[in-house]
């Protein structure tokens, strides 16, 4: 059985041989391959054959698609590690500024909006976005040379993560967003129309799992939100997905614990991300008791485990009990939660598929 058709018994009652282990290497890989620092040994590698030459699946989100905002002139300027970008709307100007970061990476300092004034000019935004389909990019991603890959299909982030992430923040206006005035409603509204309406093209593609990028976190995004906002755009995504003989697995990035319930309750079929303190809240057993036995979960061992600043006993320990949490349990993909980070230590990453055959004896 090849990994692909290995990871869709995951999102099946079918039986599994034993829990499928998949570590998503795609954060590592390109801000490595951006900075030109991967390891030298794999300077010219792709991300496949460096999932190969680690014995492990390579998981390959491809991302099919590209937004416009015809009518609305965005513009980006860049010096001295600073990055800013300008948004002209009828309605007034949105500026985001972003600088370097330490570890090489941008981090976004300023965000469009910060007020309610800004709130027509997003508004002008959200009407104006375009979903421009480019299929061609998933077959590029897809080839990997190998039946040792997993292609899915990225689709667009929720509406309302994509307005607390990269529209408001975690300062002033995310207090906004709590506060949700009518011209909020109106982008959602907007948004979630448009998601929607991309959807069913997206469900065409021949890849069968569609994943949600949506980097979940209930300390920004509590069980009430999700209940609002977030349930009835997932469950009219779901619907779509399973006509088509779909499955859509969402990512989360924090504390989950109080959404999974909810998630299952949507139709979600699974989440990448679910792990024990420090990275979340949740251990896969804990999980299973909260989501029932007919959902996907992915993860299991957090990223700080695999880096140098704990123990290798630490490490060792945390990676044998998510191994045997998971058992048999058909529906559990064992992981990093959420994904491997950039400052891996390369040798317990190695490490991984022998303890995990440790574990189960």
């Amino acid at each position: 059985m090849s990994t692909h058709a290995d990871l869709l018994t995951r999102f099946s009652d079918a039986p599994a041989a034993a829990p499928l282990f998949v570590p998503d290497l795609t954060l590592w890989y390109h801000t490595h391959q951006q900075r030109g620092t991967l390891p030298e040994l794999w300077r010219d590698a792709s991300l496949p054959q460096i999932a190969a030459a680690l014995g492990v699946p390579a998981w390959m989100a491809a991302r099919p698609w590209r937004i416009e905002t015809p009518g609305v002139d965005v513009e980006q300027t860049e010096e001295a590690g600073e990055r800013l970008t300008r948004i002209r709307t009828s309605a007034g100007e949105l500026t985001t500024r972003w600088t370097l970061g330490s570890d090489g990476t941008w981090w976004q300092m300023e965000y469009p909006v910060k007020s309610v004034a800004d709130l027509p000019a997003a508004l002008e935004l959200a009407q104006a976005r375009t979903y421009v389909l480019e299929a061609s990019v998933l077959s590029a991603g897809a080839d990997t040379g190998n039946d040792r890959s997993v292609a899915a299909v990225e689709i667009p982030t929720r509406p309302y993560a994509d307005l607390l992430y990269d529209m408001v923040g975690m300062g002033e206006g995310f207090m906004l967003l709590m506060e949700s005035p009518p011209e909020i409603d109106a982008i959602l509204a907007v948004l979630e129309e448009k998601l929607q309406s991309f959807i069913a093209e997206l469900t065409a593609l021949p890849a069968t799992v569609l994943y949600s990028p949506d980097n979940l976190d209930a300390q920004f995004i509590p069980p009430s939100t999700f209940s609002r906002h977030l349930a009835p755009s997932y469950r009219r995504t779901t619907e779509q997905a399973h006509q088509a003989g779909k499955h859509l697995l969402v990512h989360a990035g924090g504390p989950v614990s109080g959404l999974l319930e909810p998630l299952a309750e949507a139709g979600v079929d699974g989440v990448e991300g679910v792990a024990p303190p420090p990275q979340s809240d949740v251990s896969l057993a804990a999980a299973r008791q909260l989501t029932g036995p007919r959902f996907t979960l992915w993860g299991g061992i957090p990223q700080d485990y695999v880096l140098a600043t704990l123990s290798r006993q630490e490490f060792e320990a945390t990676v044998i009990q998510a191994a045997q949490e998971a058992g048999d349990d058909s529906r559990i993909i064992l992981g990093i939660a959420d994904r491997v980070p950039v400052d891996v230590e390369w040798e317990r990453l190695e490490a991984l598929p022998a303890l995990i055959q440790q574990a189960r004896g």
